[in-house]
């Protein structure tokens, strides 16, 4: 037998060794895919929202509505124009509870509702500049005369597990009991029925709340001055430094145009904050949030 004829069984290992090895490339090359080059390749976002977020993600007639889903449309049109082609938005809804899981599993591209920015989010999911700042309040019966946490020492206050507002809340025990909720709903519902002194939650949800199930009448929500401040901020993968890139610019374009009165971004600000929008809020509070943002900020592309 000659020697090529021995060397024919290692040469079809070798090849196909090298085509196994090719096909674990190409398969690393498709996994490596850019969330900016999959919406290139889909013209698609997917986009996760609350839909029990009011004012921010919520629904409306059936569909998802709110200053986030604005937001995220904003974010659409510069994708569209910066990728040159048509993009459409595919809306989610998220919960807190699996809102961090679906970003880092890249089931969704990006998350935008009433999210705060913690470090311990930070060691799964990148965050974008802040787009609102709230903060933990808690809501009490009408009749409830009291004007803030100390007046609840031994009483419960219920709150969400998972959230901000749980640690603001931690942080005041052992004066008050403390007790989780599944939803804002629940929490909203054991206040009215006497099973909880008081519901910690950011104080503009409270609200939203109370303006769509029509009940502010109910109720009151203390302090005036948050416990605790809650900055708002767009879930993204992380490592996706040109998808976070275009989410940033597309911020903070939108706040250079409220801050500067552009028709625009007012409207849309004041659809939902102003003195007549869906839920009034104070506008100096994020005219000099947004303001401080822009400070440390090179000024946005156009």
């Amino acid at each position: 037998m000659s020697a090529f004829l021995l060397l024919q069984p290692w040469r079809n290992i070798t090849l196909t060794a090298l085509l196994a090895a090719w096909t674990v490339v190409l398969a690393g090359e498709v996994k490596a895919e850019t969330v900016l080059e999959k919406i290139q390749r889909t013209g698609v976002i997917t986009a996760g929202t609350r839909d029990d977020a009011v004012p921010f993600g919520f629904k409306q007639n059936g569909q998802l509505v709110g200053y986030a889903v604005d937001l995220l449309g904003l974010i659409r049109e510069r994708a569209e124009r910066d990728l040159q082609k048509p993009i459409r938005l595919e809306l989610v809804p998220v919960t807190p509870s699996n809102r961090i899981s679906l970003v880092q599993a890249r089931k969704i591209d990006i998350e935008c509702g009433a999210t705060s920015r913690t470090w311990n989010r930070a060691k799964f999911v990148d965050f974008s500049v802040p787009f609102f700042l709230a903060g933990t309040q808690l809501l009490v019966k009408a009749g409830n005369p009291a004007q803030g946490p100390a007046a609840l020492a031994g009483q419960k206050v219920g709150v969400i597990k998972g959230t901000t507002n749980e640690g603001a809340i931690l942080n005041l025990r052992p004066t008050v009991d403390v007790v989780y909720v599944p939803d804002r709903a629940a929490g909203v519902a054991a206040v009215a029925s006497g099973k909880i002194a008081a519901f910690a939650s950011d104080g503009v949800l409270l609200e939203g709340n109370l303006k769509v199930n029509h009940t502010a009448e109910n109720f009151r929500i203390i302090p005036p001055v948050p416990i605790q401040s809650e900055a708002y901020a767009c879930m993204v993968p992380p490592n996706q430094s040109g998808w976070r890139n275009l989410v940033d610019v597309t911020l903070l374009s939108f706040m250079e145009g409220l801050v500067s009165q552009q028709p625009a971004p007012t409207q849309l600000y004041n659809r939902w904050f102003g003195p007549t929008g869906f839920v009034p809020y104070p506008e100096q509070i994020n005219i000099q949030f947004f303001k401080g943002i822009l400070n440390t900020q090179e000024r946005p592309p156009r």
